[in-house]
């Protein structure tokens, strides 16, 4: 028998079967689940200890709204017992908080699902809370079908197919047939024999978060009262022993017995010999990635919603508009529907990645085509908005906090109009796009390092993402980040990644990502091409491209708001991950303000940053960024002559090179021509370079 605290899972249950061929129903969310630890001694529902997420209705519920963010179209929770008296039972709870992106009127598939299946001898009670989208849940159930199992959906959410997998199939192999993005709990019950279990899971790549802890027995007992597990670190404030809290690594599971176990480790990133283009039978075409890109691009194309995409003026979020268009034209012609794509854009005024982005715009058919936002800001208006953004961002890491600003403001415009957009996260890790790359050794230590660094992308590209945009109530979907393209792309030989360190200053062939460039020099299917200017124009993180002077603005006025005497205690005050700037100080005090005790869970760049934990040594990047911004490209050697926040009138580059600290840099002539034949000013065509 089935015991519910909540009249959504009765409904469910009661309706079992009824709705087979629903509307599919996809949600972004957040999560909250709890569960009596019932697999220790002296854990579980009959010790009754204080957890108040398990015995306390508006506990659960407030905490639940912690993460309303996460969810603002509507939020439930469920709560109840497993377990019988042949086995210790367990109080159980969940949270969770609603995104429709697909079907959004349709209320009836809200989690947390409580599910009955039959199985031999008896049936089994599943509880299930997701976050993400799975875009393979129509093969995923018809996988269980065809292996015998005649339980049909009661909804058309995607995410019902985890639940149903799971009663199948089980937790560790429904966690590896699942293509998507995701983070699940689950809790189970075996009616016929009251055996209580509990899964949890995480996506392959980490774009979607979880984390977990334990409760304290209320005595004086050290064993665990509860586990609790949560979409983000706020929500487990006050509820867990700081010390037990950990992030569910990307790719992993968890189960009380076992722990936390890998179920994601492909060759590409487990073996350290992997090379497969040393067969003369392994044969990759680019015609293969090209098309291996468009797939990945059109299944996260899936939503009922408006949607858009971040258009930074990089040429990886321009390849995802190069591929999107002509299947957003050919989706929209269906259905009657002409009017132009949303994309937005973050920048100070005239800085490269606004400049660019407008180029990118005009060649894809300009307003008619694409409804161009660009979300412009000063340093001054952005600087008391950090402690929120840190808050929000949960982490200290220097290197990302200064990205997540403009990324702050550029998911709060687009979610005005949008509850979803595609991004170019992702190609920089799979196609070697850092400038550090130029000093590799060797196409094995490219492999290994592009290997490194994608495994942190669930603590660093992929959490500020998801943190930035869901902060908003807006999705954020990453295709190159595709398990099947990254899997085709890790198996070409890394010499064709390999970067020129002259190519770099002169803007040519042999830089950063020239194999992901020359992908897609042709046009789309639209006719479409990239823009020259901006297809090679030098790759700058966000916090670099925003604006030429943006950080040493930022670090200038945060490092102002730390004494010296601070800094100088900084090793006692933070002994764990200790800062090394006045920067990362004042990052630091304010996460500790919110997370106080939780500084373990933060996963920061060995060193202090990307670069510095390469295989290799490289003396371009420090702790506080890129040490010399010129490099990036022609545009950015103006800043001494016209900063994006400078009144100061345009000089030539002669001039410019007559100051000490800059040098004259080559740059591709051929594209600053094309650019102003295409009818940009001289000043907008150099900048268009960058």
């Amino acid at each position: 028998m089935l015991r519910l605290g909540s009249v959504l899972g009765s409904r469910q249950l009661a309706r079992k079967g009824a709705a087979a061929t629903r509307t599919t129903k996809r949600e972004m969310c957040g999560l909250l689940a709890a569960i009596d630890d019932v697999w220790t001694q002296r854990g579980g529902a009959s010790h009754a200890p204080s957890v108040p997420l398990l015995s306390d209705a508006d506990s659960l519920r407030n905490t639940t709204k912690i993460l309303h963010h996460r969810g603002p179209d509507g939020y439930q929770v469920s709560s109840g017992t497993v377990g019988n008296s042949s086995s210790t039972p367990a109080r159980w709870s969940m949270g969770h908080t609603r995104l429709a992106i697909v079907d959004p009127s349709n209320r009836f598939a809200d989690m947390p699902f409580n599910l009955e299946f039959p199985t031999e001898g008896g049936k089994k009670i599943v509880h299930l809370a997701a976050n993400g989208e799975i875009y393979n849940h129509n093969e995923v159930y018809d996988e269980c079908v065809k292996t015998g199992w005649d339980t049909p959906k009661i909804s058309g959410s995607d995410c019902e197919s985890i639940a149903h997998a799971y009663a199948k199939f089980g937790g560790p192999k429904t966690a590896a047939m699942l293509d998507g993005m995701f983070a699940f709990v689950i809790f189970e019950e075996d009616a016929q024999t009251g055996k209580v279990k509990a899964f949890a899971a995480r996506d392959p790549v980490g774009i979607k978060p979880l984390y977990y802890g334990r409760t304290k027995c209320s005595n004086s007992s050290d064993d665990a009262a509860a586990y609790v597990f949560s979409s983000e670190l706020k929500a487990l404030v006050g509820h867990c022993d700081p010390n037990t809290v950990v992030a569910v690594p990307p790719g992993h599971y968890w189960t009380p017995e076992e722990g936390l176990v890998c179920y994601y480790n492909p060759e590409w990133l487990r073996n350290d010999d992997y090379a497969p283009w040393e067969d003369e039978s392994h044969k990759v075409t680019d015609d293969d990635v090209r098309e291996a890109f468009s797939k990945a691009v059109k299944k996260r194309m899936m939503a009922d919603v408006d949607y858009g995409f971040f258009l930074s003026g990089g040429v990886d979020s321009c390849i995802v508009a190069h591929d999107l268009l002509p299947f957003w034209r050919e989706e929209r012609a269906a259905i009657g529907d002409d009017r132009p794509i949303s994309t937005y854009t973050v920048g100070m005024e005239n800085s490269p990645d606004v400049m660019a982005a407008k180029a990118m715009v005009d060649a894809l058919g300009g307003e008619k085509r694409v409804q161009h936002n660009i979300r412009s800001f000063t340093p001054d208006e952005v600087f008391d908005l950090i402690p929120k953004i840190v808050y929000h961002m949960e982490t200290y890491e220097a290197e990302l906090i200064r990205s997540a600003i403009p990324n702050w403001l550029l998911a709060e415009r687009a979610a005005q109009d949008v509850k979803m957009v595609l991004t170019g996260e992702g190609a920089d890790e799979l196609f070697a796009g850092y400038l550090y790359f130029q000093d590799a050794p060797s196409p094995r230590h490219v492999q290994n390092e592009l290997r490194r660094i994608y495994g942190m992308l669930g603590n660093i590209n992929l959490h500020r993402t998801d943190r930035m945009t869901m902060a908003h109530g807006l999705e954020a979907r990453v295709p190159f980040l595709d398990t099947e393209f990254t899997r085709l792309v890790m198996s070409i030989d890394p010499a064709r990644k390999m970067v020129d360190r002259e190519a770099v200053l002169t803007n040519s062939r042999g830089r950063e990502k020239t194999f992901l460039r020359e992908l897609f020099e042709g046009p789309n299917d639209n006719g479409d091409s990239i823009p020259r200017p901006v297809l090679w124009r030098a790759k700058a993180m966000q916090c670099e491209g925003v604006g030429e002077d943006w950080v040493s603005i930022l670090q200038r006025k945060v490092s102002s708001l730390v004494s010296d005497a601070e800094m100088a205690d900084a090793h006692i005050t933070y002994p764990v991950n200790t800062p090394h700037t006045k920067e990362e100080l004042y990052y630091r005090r304010l996460y500790d303000e919110n997370f106080h005790g939780l500084e373990h869970v933060v996963k920061p760049w060995e060193g202090g940053g990307r670069a510095m934990g390469a295989a290799w040594k490289s003396d371009m990047y420090t702790r506080e960024g890129l040490k010399n911004t010129n490099l990036l490209s022609h545009s950015l050697q103006q800043k001494a002559a016209f900063s994006t926040t400078s009144t100061r009138s345009f000089s030539t580059a002669a001039q410019i090179a007559e100051g000490p600290a800059i040098a004259v840099q080559h740059f591709d002539l051929e594209a600053y021509n094309a650019a102003v034949e295409s009818g940009y000013s001289a000043f907008e065509a150099s900048l268009t370079l960058g």
